[in-house]
């Protein structure tokens, strides 16, 4: 589960696997920009920091809860010159990640994909380029996370073994006998995958691609909701509903930015092809994972 540049991961999978294998392993891979600290470098956004918003848009509430946490702002334009993400993003104005994070009544994030009921909780907003923005004071009682710029690195991803993905190529692999003996989860091959990661210690923020998860692919989880409790794992429904999702960003733990979701966990927006390329992401769905 990593990102790292084409050529290095032909590599690693003509050596390790056989043709048949290779050929759908690297069919499964996803272009998708890591985001790092830019520290001096070029800016494509930022975690934390006041959002910049028309002065007609209000801060993102749950009625009923309170105003969400600013998470990141991306520079639509910055990401599209930093290489394919492989998503139907607009290619100008910018988009923003608000969270309720629990920070207001001491409590972990409460938006879970199988309660319709907190969806508010987590919303996506765009903003076109040419609107009049300023940066947006943050509500009383709810102090910004402290701004860290962000850069767009281009590169391949890697889906997780339990991935939609890798089930419809080589079967369930996770929780079988033969589970290490499997082509890509064999001990050389994952090893060899692990080294690749540039910054095997660093964040994992992420806009596009495959998604890396703290506890399992979160495409089941997003499809195991929409189909209802007690939806089994043989129940086709689920494959299909899974496959239709693709990852928009994932925003990690970070001690620089002060955010930490739950046990050093994770934060997934993921969205349907058709409504990212309309437009629509009032219809993203979230999840959150963790240790």
């Amino acid at each position: 589960m990593t990102h790292a540049p084409a050529e290095a991961l032909h590599e690693l999978a003509h050596r390790l696997l056989s043709p048949d294998d290779a050929a759908r392993w690297l069919g499964m891979l996803a272009p998708g920009l890591r985001l790092a600290h830019a520290g001096d470098g070029p800016r494509a956004g930022q975690l934390g920091g006041l959002p910049e918003l028309p002065a007609d848009t209000p801060w993102p509430v749950w009625e009923g809860n309170g105003p969400l946490s600013h998470i990141a702002s991306l520079d639509c334009a910055a990401l599209a010159a930093a290489g394919d993400v492989g998503l139907s993003l607009p290619t100008s104005g910018t988009l923003l990640f608000f969270l309720f994070d629990g920070r207001l009544d001491g409590e972990d994030p409460l938006v879970h994909p199988e309660d319709p009921e907190t969806r508010p909780g987590a919303q996506v907003l765009y903003v076109p380029a040419g609107a009049a923005t300023h940066p947006h004071p943050a509500p009383a009682g709810l102090p910004p996370y402290p701004e860290v710029p962000l850069s767009a690195q281009a590169g391949l991803t890697v889906p997780a073994d339990d991935a939609p993905s890798v089930r419809a190529a080589f079967g369930d692999v996770v929780g079988s006998r033969d589970w290490r003996g499997h082509p890509v989860n064999a001990r050389p091959f994952s090893k060899a995958l692990r080294a690749l990661d540039p910054d095997p210690r660093g964040a994992r923020h992420r806009l596009g691609g495959h998604a890396v998860p703290v506890q399992g692919a979160v495409e089941w989880e997003i499809a195991g909701a929409l189909l209802g409790p007690g939806t089994s794992w043989q129940d086709p429904r689920l494959a299909d509903e899974a496959a239709g999702w693709v990852l928009l960003a994932q925003i990690d733990t970070d001690h620089e930015a002060d955010m930490m979701w739950g046990d050093v966990g994770t934060l997934y927006w993921l969205m349907r092809p058709a409504d990212l390329a309309a437009g629509r992401f009032e219809e993203a769905r979230f999840t959150w994972q963790c240790c």
